[in-house]
């Protein structure tokens, strides 16, 4: 009797024990899944089926003290690398374009944030972005959608999770997928897929990380910034301005450089939200040419972003989610000046008065950071700038 009783007694320990772990400990998760639709700028649909598998490192954040995690209720950090084959799609408006996206390889950081709990289920908010490697491009296989190998790769979804032992879960879920190159490189409609996942994921006997004892704190109620950055957009390849042959485009060589400024004021309402507004500036170190030949327009034209002038000026207004060292600015503005290009024969060319922007942010100081921005008109990708923010207290 005493023998089942110890028997027993050393199961529930065990139980308890790997209960415990699965609040603080990482995980890994696999998760094949299959694309339900595909979709590009410019009403570019795109049939076929799709599918993959997606390997998962979740750094457990449940427990950590960070008052970032604590207030946006952050579950994980994750590493998530996928494999994405994407040989069976083809656009629907062009024959013959079967496997034209051929596979594509993705790794992204990511959150995962519960919007609903019942019990030990858990419906999760799970954010990320980073980069990946497309196998085919405009520069391999003539693909209207993609001009670069290297692609900004971005995703959100949800996911639910719920437990089938102590320290396993299943996780079901869908999400929203996408990668682009910014505009370094033309064409730039990039791909967007919506799919849907389950898989399996695993504790480790690796333990969450502790909370920082010296934790990065940049909380000053009132500051102001100052930022400058460089980035290049590619040479318009297929479509647009005045309707040149694809051999005179793919002719046209030009380094479209620019240069972004912002000056702005920030309030920092808690530790994960600044409310922010400013000036922004953009400098072309190459103007649009509309009186030289036709190459030479095409060696400057810049689509929505196209400029006569220098400088264009724009006021805007938004805000900065704060993630320790880590934050994400999002900004939406009005031009006081652009002196934009309005092609003649072109009725459905709106040009833009108003703009926005996003990026993201890694602050080595409170007072000094590192910072991609991506300038965007309307759903039009203009350019991405990399540089440095200072930041006044």
């Amino acid at each position: 009797m005493m023998k089942r009783h110890t028997f027993w007694l050393i199961i529930f320990s065990f139980i308890a024990t790997t209960s415990s772990a699965q609040l603080i400990n990482n995980s890994i998760e696999v998760s094949p899944f299959v694309g339900l639709q595909m979709f590009s700028a410019d009403g570019n649909t795109i049939k076929g089926t799709s599918w993959g598998t997606e390997a998962v490192y979740h750094i457990n954040m449940a427990n950590n003290e960070a008052l970032w995690a604590k207030q946006l209720h952050v579950r994980d950090v994750s590493i998530a690398f996928s494999y994405r084959n994407l040989q069976n799609n083809y656009l629907s408006k062009i024959s013959g374009t079967k496997g034209f996206l051929g596979n594509y390889y993705g790794l992204i950081s990511r959150v995962s944030i519960p919007v609903f709990t019942a019990g030990q289920t858990e419906l999760l908010f799970t954010p990320g972005f980073g980069f990946g490697y497309a196998t085919q491009t405009f520069y391999t296989n003539d693909n209207p959608l993609v001009g670069s190998h290297i692609n900004f790769t971005a995703q959100v979804g949800l996911k639910l999770s719920t437990p089938i032992s102590p320290a396993t879960r299943l996780v079901g879920g869908i999400d929203l997928y996408h990668y682009s190159n910014a505009a370094f490189k033309l064409p730039n409609d990039g791909v967007n897929s919506i799919n849907a996942s389950l898989g399996i994921q695993q504790n480790i006997n690796q333990p969450a990380p502790p909370t920082s004892k010296n934790p990065f704190t940049n909380y000053n109620k009132h500051s102001f910034e100052f930022g400058v950055d460089i980035g290049k957009r590619g040479v318009v390849q297929v479509g647009g301005g005045l309707g040149a042959h694809n051999e005179e485009q793919r002719n046209a060589t030009s380094r479209l450089y620019q240069s972004g400024l912002y000056a702005g004021y920030n309030y920092r309402v808690n530790p994960v939200l600044s409310l922010r507004a400013g000036l922004d500036a953009v400098y072309y170190f190459t103007t649009l040419d509309t009186i030289s030949d036709i190459k030479h327009f095409y060696a400057t034209y810049q689509e929505l972003g196209s400029s006569y002038d220098r400088w264009r000026l724009g006021t805007s207004i938004g805000a900065e989610l704060w993630m320790g060292k880590v934050s994400f600015p999002v900004n939406l503005g009005y031009y006081l000046h652009y002196h934009y290009f309005i092609p003649t024969n072109d009725h459905t060319y709106y040009p833009p008065n108003f703009y926005w922007s996003f990026g993201a942010r890694y602050y080595f100081t409170p007072f000094l950071a590192i910072e991609a921005k991506q300038y965007l008109h309307r759903t039009q990708a203009d350019f991405a700038g990399f540089g440095l923010l200072f930041k006044i207290h």
